[in-house]
C-alpha cells in the first residue's frame, strides 16, 4: 500500500483522522508524545508500540513489558510535572495519568489497541493515597468556578460605580463606548443569556477564526413579526421592548464537531434596553455603532478587539479584562474564584433555582451528556424571579406571535 495509484489514499488515513479530533485533545496527546518520547529514549526503547502479539497475550513476556512500561511512565511523569495551579500543594495523580491516556488515544488512531492495564490502575491508586495522606484529601477536589450570577453581571456591566464609564481600569480607563468594551459587554451579557462556551465567543491562542465561533451572520433579528438576517439601522432602532427578538445559531462546538445538534436550534433573546445584563440590547448597540452588511457578515467575527482590523476577541484578552472587573467589584483573593466559564455555571444556576428540570437546561447550555444538579452552586432566590418573569415574557410575546400568524 505504500506505493500504486492509491498511495496517496492510504498516506493520509491518519492525518484526515486527526482532523476529527478536537482541538484541545490533539493538543494535550501532543504534550504526551513528547513526554513519552522522552521517557522511551531513557528507557532505551522505541515510543510506538506496534507489537500486537504483546498487547493481545499472544506474546506472554510482551503482554507483561508493556504495563511495567507504562506504570514506569506514569511515576516518571508524577515527578516530572508541576501542579496545575498554584493554590495546589502538589501534582495531582489524575494529571499524571491523563498523559498515559494521551499515548493510549494516539496508537489507537493508529489502529492499536495497547494491552489492557490493571497494574496501571493499582499504581494510580497507590499514587492517590499517598497523595491523601501527605496533602490530606481535600486537595484533591476540583476547583469549581463560582457562578456569574444576573446580579453580579449586572455589577458588573456598568452597574457599579467600580465599573462605570472614566474608571481606571489597568493601565487605562473603562469606555463602554469604545469597541473593545463594547464587545466585552456584549460577550458577557450573550455568556449570561445563553451559556455560550468561551471558545465559541472568542479565539483560543494559536488558532485561526471560523465556524467555530460565532459571526456577524450567526446573529438574527426577529422584528416586529419579521426574521432579518442584514437589518438596516432604521429597523435596528424601531426594536421594541419585549415585543422584538435577537435570534442567536449556535456554531459547532466541542461537545458537537459537526453542528448538527444544536446548530439547528436558534436561541432567541428577548429585547430589554431597561435590562443592564440584556444580551439582545447589547448587540444591538454593537450592530448599530459598528455596522456590517452583506458578505462581510460571514466573514467577520461577532466580537473583536479593535474597529480597524476587526481582529477577533482573544481568550487572553478575555481573561484579562474580565480579571480586571471582578477586580474592581471584589476582595483580592475573590475573583480567582470567577472566570469566562463562570457566566456558563450561572446561566444553568439560575434556572435550575428556579424549578428548572436538569435535561431542559442541559437543551439550553448545548451539553451533549446528561448533567445532574451537583455540578451547580444554587444562586441567591432572587434570580427565580427574575427568570420567571423573562419566561412569562417570552410566552406572551410568542403567544401574541402565534396569534397574528394565525390571522
Amino acid at each position: 500500500m505504500s506505493s500504486g495509484p492509491l498511495a496517496p489514499y492510504f498516506q493520509t488515513v491518519g492525518d484526515v483522522a486527526d482532523r476529527g479530533v478536537p482541538d484541545n485533545t490533539l493538543i494535550k496527546d501532543d504534550l504526551s508524545w513528547r513526554r513519552w518520547e522522552r521517557y522511551c529514549i531513557t528507557a532505551g526503547t522505541t515510543p510506538w508500540r506496534m507489537d500486537r502479539a504483546a498487547h493481545s497475550g499472544a506474546d506472554a513476556a510482551g503482554f507483561d513489558n508493556e504495563p511495567r512500561l507504562f506504570c514506569g511512565f506514569l511515576l516518571w511523569c508524577y515527578d516530572d510535572i508541576h501542579p496545575l495551579s498554584k493554590a495546589d500543594p502538589a501534582p495531582k495523580p489524575e494529571n499524571a495519568y491523563a498523559l498515559v491516556c494521551g499515548v493510549r488515544r494516539v496508537h489507537r488512531r493508529h489502529n492499536v489497541d495497547m494491552v489492557s492495564c490493571k497494574q496501571l490502575s493499582a499504581v494510580l491508586k497507590g499514587l492517590t493515597k499517598a497523595f491523601i495522606m501527605e496533602n490530606g484529601a481535600e486537595a484533591l477536589l476540583p476547583m469549581r468556578r463560582e457562578p456569574l450570577g444576573p446580579e453580579l453581571l449586572r455589577r458588573l456591566l456598568a452597574g457599579d460605580p467600580a465599573t462605570s464609564d472614566g474608571v481606571k481600569l489597568g493601565s487605562g480607563k473603562i469606555d463602554w463606548f469604545s469597541a473593545l468594551s463594547l464587545c466585552l459587554g456584549a460577550m458577557f451579557a450573550l455568556g449570561g443569556g445563553t451559556g455560550f462556551r468561551k471558545s465559541e465567543v472568542a479565539l483560543p491562542a494559536a488558532t485561526t477564526f471560523d465556524d467555530r465561533r460565532l459571526r456577524r451572520s450567526s446573529v438574527f433579528w426577529h422584528i416586529d413579526g419579521t426574521l432579518h438576517s442584514d437589518p438596516s439601522l432604521e429597523l435596528l432602532s424601531s426594536m421594541v421592548p419585549y415585543r422584538d427578538f435577537v435570534v442567536t445559531k449556535p456554531p459547532r462546538s466541542k461537545a458537537v464537531q459537526d453542528g448538527t445538534k444544536f446548530g439547528a436550534l436558534p436561541i432567541y433573546l428577548s429585547f430589554d434596553p431597561s435590562e443592564r445584563a440584556n444580551a439582545a440590547h447589547w448587540l444591538q448597540r454593537l450592530e448599530v455603532q459598528f455596522p456590517c452588511h452583506a458578505q462581510e457578515r460571514q466573514a467577520r467575527p461577532l466580537f473583536f478587539e479593535d474597529a480597524k482590523t476587526f481582529r477577533p476577541m482573544s481568550h487572553g484578552t478575555v481573561d484579562r479584562y474580565l480579571g480586571l472587573l471582578l477586580r474592581s467589584l471584589m476582595p483580592e483573593a475573590e475573583p480567582v474564584k470567577y472566570s469566562f466559564h463562570s457566566s456558563r455555571v450561572g446561566f444553568a444556576s439560575a434556572p435550575l433555582a428556579a424549578g428548572c428540570p436538569p435535561a431542559t437546561i442541559q437543551a439550553f447550555a448545548s451539553w451533549s451528556s446528561s448533567i445532574t444538579t451537583r455540578r451547580f452552586p444554587p444562586l441567591l432566590i432572587i434570580d427565580e424571579f427574575d427568570i420567571a418573569a423573562s419566561l412569562a415574557t417570552a410566552a406572551r410575546t410568542f403567544a401574541r406571535i402565534k396569534r397574528r400568524q394565525g390571522a
